[in-house]
């Protein structure tokens, strides 16, 4: 009934303004000009346009204030003059910037209306504005994947923090790359990344829902992480990769992408002819905790350990030699005895040979080798440091980067394996078999540790504090049996690790997956000691100790002068003269050439050593 009354009335209504509007009429321009909304609602009268609107968040609205286009009825009733599309950006400016680089414009030519279809009735909803976008993506996406599990599923089930498909697509500025990790990968797995952080850094987010705000610097300490951070985001998994698509479930739920019997095929999107073995992996290991993680937890403590024993001793050791050193050269210089070796005879100005032609080959390819591992691996390891990224591009990318430090590692390798040889030959002569082998083994020429070496560190010491006579050294020093013995178990800790890193899928034949997050640990803690111990600790021994600063040439000319050896080893010096072996050994001195060369190749790396300290030393301090 109410029907036919409304019918009748729109029908007298458009007789009279039909005859109202007649040609030639003057009242035609002056209507036109000033269509109000109870205008409207006399032909377009449904309850989208009346009660429901006017509660809309759109209410206070006039109806032209959209539909400015509708300027003459007559030609709007006659179907001349139809609507254009609302120009939703004269308002929301923002927004329509946003939207017109979106996935849904470009690509499928959406308007607002295609997602907005309630714009008269729509109410301003901030409270279930999440399940709201749900609703209105599933309308076109009907992915029951994700609507049924994860992030979706909280929402649904009324957990505001979990994430709707505005969270990680974006709303109006959804990406073109949006749905394609594939097809647009570096994009793609940045932007996910920036997502999936935003919330799972959030320290009270995490708190309310009984997770970790840590997950995400726990992937950043590993492989994965640190190669993203340096900016090659391609060539790694990123969080999307791991944990596919909408797919988001606790590693205990079966359909979830991480639980243990689908790790295989997630992993093996990746990484190919590897163990089952190998997923034991862990992508987000926590070596600080101790109950989850109890092998990686004693793997650091062991390795932090072995750095402040180390250091806080041969630091400690440092100051002290460089205390004694400097005050007993002061008080020469304050007594005019100089220069500080001088010798009335000769003979004692000639050199003897302390390294060989072989030595001094291998040290140049220690320092060329050792110098690129560390500037190929340290800016992975503060791949957040400010310079991280100029020493990978240095390289011509981390790829080029990997392969430079696996060439130096093998260098590095080849000389251990040589030493090692050097070091049999030398206990196991050729022609005498095993006869002898323990007097050459604790021989003044070995560098196998002998009680003298433990008499030799105390009596530095009571040096050190003026409690007696520096120690006279034989051929070789307890610091440098040190330097010696730790290259043997750098090689076992940085060279095992480093080649089971190196294939990961090969050594899970080897070794599970989650002894790989060990060699992780293992390999740059390790490398930081080795790079801090050779940059302050040996630099000054060999080079910075006040008779011999700025630099001691003898590791690149081979030689020192006779008096620099009895001033240096005098039981060594002894010993050759009661052999009467150094004869033997005697050289000619270093021309001008060899010495150039020698302090040109020395101080550069005395320099770049130091500055490459300094910039760990700064991370390790302010970072």
């Amino acid at each position: 009934m109410n029907h036919m009354y409304s019918a009748h009335k729109a029908l007298i209504f458009y007789v009279a303004l039909l005859v109202f509007i007649a040609p030639g009429s003057q009242g035609l321009v002056h209507c036109a000009q000033n269509i109000d909304s109870d205008t409207c609602r006399e032909c377009h009268y449904d309850s989208m346009f009346g009660q429901s609107f006017d509660t809309s968040a759109h209410g206070t609205n006039s109806c032209s204030s959209c539909h400015k286009d509708i300027t003459d009825l007559k030609l709007h009733m006659s179907g001349t003059q139809r609507p254009a599309p609302v120009d939703c950006g004269a308002c929301h400016s923002e927004i329509a910037g946003q939207f017109l680089e979106n996935f849904h414009y470009l690509q499928e030519d959406f308007r607002c209306v295609d997602c907005h279809q309630d714009i008269h009735t729509r109410i301003k909803e901030t409270v279930n504005l999440k399940k709201r976008t749900i609703e209105g993506c599933t309308r076109c996406h009907g992915n029951a994947e994700y609507v049924s599990s994860g992030h979706a599923e909280g929402v649904l089930k009324g957990n505001l923090d979990s994430a709707a498909c505005g969270d990680c697509h974006g709303l109006h500025d959804t990406k073109v790359y949006h749905a394609s990790l594939e097809e647009y990968p570096d994009e793609a797995r940045m932007f996910y990344n920036t997502r999936c952080k935003h919330c799972h850094t959030d320290e009270a987010m995490m708190k309310r829902n009984n997770l970790s705000a840590r997950t995400v610097d726990y992937y950043e300490e590993t492989y994965h992480g640190k190669v993203q951070g340096v900016g090659y985001s391609t060539l790694v998994a990123g969080c999307a990769d791991c944990h596919r698509t909408h797919n988001i479930l606790p590693k205990t739920d079966p359909r979830s992408s991480i639980h243990p019997d689908n790790l295989v095929e997630n992993c093996g999107r990746c990484h190919t002819g590897f163990h089952k073995r190998f997923v034991t992996y862990k992508a987000h290991p926590n070596y600080r905790d101790r109950e989850n993680y109890p092998s990686l937890f004693w793997t650091f403590v062991f390795m932090a350990s072995l750095l402040i024993v180390t250091f806080l001793f041969f630091w400690i050791h440092t100051a002290l030699w460089w205390r004694k050193s400097y005050w007993e050269k002061h008080a020469r210089e304050r007594d005019g005895v100089l220069p500080e070796i001088c010798s009335a005879q000769k003979t004692e100005h000639e050199h003897v040979e302390r390294f060989s032609t072989a030595e001094r080959i291998m040290h140049l390819l220690l320092i060329s080798s050792f110098f690129t591992l560390v500037a190929t691996g340290f800016p992975l390891k503060y791949y957040y440091a400010p310079w991280a990224k100029v020493f990978i591009s240095f390289w011509g990318g981390v790829q080029m980067a990997g392969l430079y430090h696996r060439i130096a590692a093998f260098v590095l390798i080849v000389l251990f394996a040589y030493t090692a040889w050097r070091c049999f030959r030398f206990i196991f002569p050729k022609g005498v078999g095993i006869s002898g082998w323990k007097e050459r083994l604790f021989s003044p020429d070995s560098l196998f540790p002998r009680w003298k070496d433990w008499e030799d560190i105390k009596g530095m010491f009571l040096w050190f504090f003026d409690k007696g006579e520096k120690p006279r050294f034989d051929r070789w020093t307890y610091w440098e049996k040190f330097d010696f013995w730790a290259v043997f178990w750098g090689m076992f800790a940085i060279g095992g690790s480093g080649i089971l890193l190196w294939k990961p899928e090969w050594s899970s034949y080897i070794v599970p997956g989650w002894v790989l997050n060990i060699a992780t640990v293992v390999h740059s803690e390790e490398a930081l000691l080795a790079a801090l111990f050779i940059f302050t600790v040996h630099f000054f021994n060999t080079h910075f100790v006040p008779d011999k600063f700025p630099m001691d040439r003898l590791i690149f000319t081979g030689t020192y002068s006779i008096q620099e050896l009895k001033h240096e080893k005098p039981l060594q010096y002894e010993r050759l003269m009661e052999q009467q072996k150094l004869e033997a050994l005697k050289r000619r001195h270093p021309g001008i050439p060899l010495k150039l060369i020698s302090a040109i190749i020395g101080l550069s790396s005395l320099l770049l050593g130091l500055t490459l300290a300094a910039l760990f030393i700064f991370v390790l301090v302010f970072s």
